[in-house]
């Protein structure tokens, strides 16, 4: 039986497959590691980047999520991550993977 799980902002909605994928690998991006109660591994290190204006802060996310989006999310691999920051001054993160299951191509934006 395929594994589902709760879709983000909806009430009693589930998905699975490759959209399950794609909203982990969001989630992953978007946590903070050790904000997760019994699950301290989870997420990653954003602080390094929160409240940045320097192309360090895309360069260091950039090697944060390569990192620690396919040890979380074993479904997919990264092939590009890329980032800019918005004209509020936030930093826009593209990470682009692909479905190890059939190489299939997908991505997910994060805001920092």
């Amino acid at each position: 039986m395929e594994s589902r799980q709760h879709k983000r902002n909806s009430i009693n909605e589930t998905i699975s497959g490759k959209e399950d994928v794609k909203q982990c690998v969001k989630t992953i991006a978007s946590t903070q590691k050790g904000s997760v109660p019994f699950m301290p591994e989870f997420g990653c290190d954003l602080m390094p980047a929160i409240g940045e204006k320097s192309p360090l802060a895309i360069d260091y996310l950039i090697g944060v999520y390569s990192k620690e989006i396919p040890i979380q999310e074993p479904r997919c691999n990264i092939s590009e991550v890329v980032g800019d920051f918005t004209e509020n001054g936030t930093v826009k993160m593209v990470i682009y993977f692909l479905y190890k299951e059939d190489e299939s191509k997908d991505f997910t934006e994060v805001y920092i």
